[in-house]
């Protein structure tokens, strides 16, 4: 009797634990954050609180006779049917005991959200059910597709990336992108992992150091500052070199201090510096060589002056080198200011704070003063030209395209000092569609001679005068000149005499008679034309000259 009272006892108490785990279990599974149910036959039979809130459910009998498809969307993420996927991992259930996995299930109203779902088999009431537990892990997953995303972004800006992008590890390559393959005129990345930085650059950097030298500098200086910038000579595969700007920076990945490289073809970049350079090189040449006009046309000034036959063109050649001093000073500050900037920007480029809108500017500045300087270059050279065309004898000019009306008007132009300083008004009446072949040197001697003359003979007597110059088409190759002024004009009994060598009016002045008598023989000789002067004295004086051209335009 005592033995059975003690069997009792023993049963009482299991049957007392018993029902404390059922208890607790049932505690656990009624206040459990986590969406629990219970599953059998294909149907939820009991839910708890937290899974009707999941769903968007009031009450229990909204959830229960329900199956999970019914909370789920037709297709889940990986594009499989919710109903033949939910059966699969049931069986599956039944089979291993338990089993965890992601579902996207709906809410009752229809919204989806991500689930971590895990199933266990158990006996309830002796029947074989499964425990369900689902969790939210929408904002998990929200993070984690982000994640993806960003991933997926940063490998297609690696990959797509223009420039070249490289992954070194400190001994090799390990990773590049389809731009650095192109760069390098590689096919394939197995080309490009496990070589060296050394095996893509030619054997000595342009300073003098080896490629191998430089590089593990560079490498060193990197892992110590944590980037470097740097110019740099890589050579392709097929043995071309070329020049390219390198950021290199240390990353950390997978827990190895690795180098990412960031490569950009900078050629054409280094080709316009070297223009540049040649440019500036080129401009101080000229700003010598013009120098040297100066000097040269100082020297040419005491030896036409010297010269009978020049002697007209004395004041010229002062005049000429009065106007040069102006577009010389412009070009001198110009290149000045130019050669300042270009130091600036090297600056700027060595110390890594070259920018693309910088950069952008200094050429728009380099453009604008180059066609500055360029500008007054050319003035200097065609008063220098127009100079040497009156200067040198006129055989040796050479015919040439010009355009009379520009012509004229450049002729006028290199005598503007000298007729501003004797007050002399000159106007050009010339239609500007007049292009020929022509002596040019020869037109701009006897124009020349004509003005000269005036200035000094026609207006000696007066404080200021006019000049006018009239150019007409008589045939396709032939011309009319019109030349007027208003000055004292010529004595009759001196007119027939104007054209005969020697003949002057102002020897006691230093004329020498040559000037008119050189223009009669540049007009009738070497123009093929002819001149005639029709003048009275204090009425001014007209001279007509006709003359051919080589070929019209």
């Amino acid at each position: 009797m005592e033995l059975l009272s003690l069997a009792g006892y023993g049963f009482s108490a299991e049957m007392k634990q018993v029902k404390e785990q059922v208890k607790g279990f049932e505690t656990v599974f009624r206040h459990s954050k986590d969406g629990l149910a219970i599953f059998k036959d294909g149907i939820f039979v009991d839910c708890n609180q937290s899974m009707l809130d999941l769903v968007d459910l009031e009450k229990k009998e909204q959830f229960i006779g329900q199956g999970p498809v019914h909370f789920s969307p037709e297709y889940q993420f990986d594009g499989r049917r919710s109903a033949e996927k939910a059966l699969e991992l049931i069986n599956r259930c039944y089979d291993e005991g338990s089993l965890r996995f992601e579902w996207i299930h709906t809410k009752s109203t229809g919204v989806p959200f991500w689930c971590e779902v895990i199933l266990t088999k158990m006996v309830l009431d002796g029947e074989e059910v499964l425990h369900t537990n689902w969790r939210d892990i929408s904002e998990k997953k929200q993070l984690e597709l982000k994640l993806a995303e960003q991933k997926e972004s940063f490998e297609t800006l690696f990959n797509e990336s223009m420039d070249g992008l490289a992954i070194f590890d400190g001994q090799q390559y390990i990773d590049c992108n389809k731009a650095f393959l192109t760069m390098f005129c590689f096919q394939r990345k197995e080309d490009v992992i496990g070589i060296h930085p050394k095996n893509i650059s030619p054997t000595f950097q342009p300073d003098g150091r080896s490629s191998k030298d430089a590089a593990l500098e560079l490498i060193k200086s990197c892992m110590n500052k944590g980037s470097v910038r740097f110019e740099w000579l890589h050579q392709k595969s097929n043995g071309t070199v070329f020049w390219t700007e390198v950021i290199i920076i240390k990353v950390t990945l997978n827990g190895t201090d690795c180098i990412y490289a960031i490569i950009r073809d900078i050629s054409e970049k280094k080709e316009l510096e070297f223009q540049i350079y040649e440019r500036n090189a080129e401009l101080d040449q000229s700003n010598r060589d013009l120098q040297h006009t100066i000097q040269d046309l100082k020297q040419t000034q005491v030896k036409l002056v010297e010269s009978e036959k020049m002697a007209s063109l004395g004041s010229l050649v002062a005049g000429v080198s009065h106007e040069i001093n102006t577009p010389v000073g412009v070009g001198l500050m110009g290149i000045t200011q130019f050669i300042d900037e270009t130091k600036a920007i090297r600056k700027s480029y060595q110390q890594g704070e070259l920018d693309e809108e910088m950069f952008e500017a200094y050429l728009n500045s380099a453009t604008e003063l180059s066609q500055i300087i360029n500008k007054n270059l050319e003035r200097t050279a065609h008063l220098v030209k127009s100079f040497k065309q009156i200067a040198v004898d006129q055989t040796s000019e050479e015919e040439r395209n010009i355009n009379l009306k520009d012509y004229l008007d450049e002729i006028i132009f290199s005598l503007s000092s000298v007729a501003r300083k004797s007050k002399v008004s000159i106007k050009v009446d010339c239609d500007d569609n007049y292009n020929v072949v022509t002596n040019p040197g020869l037109l701009s001697q006897l124009l020349t001679n004509l003005i000269i003359n005036s200035i000094t003979h026609g207006f000696s007597d007066s404080t200021a005068g006019n000049i006018e110059i009239a150019l007409r088409e008589l045939t396709d190759k032939k011309f009319s000149l019109s030349y007027k002024d208003d000055g004292k004009g010529i004595k009759k009994e001196d007119l027939p005499k104007i054209f005969e060598p020697f003949f002057t009016t102002n020897r006691a002045n230093g004329g020498t008679g040559l000037g008119l008598n050189v223009t009669y023989n540049i007009v009738t000789n070497a123009l093929g034309g002819t001149i005639r002067c029709r003048s009275e004295e204090k009425k001014g004086v007209e001279f007509t000259i006709v003359f051919n051209v080589k070929e019209r335009l």
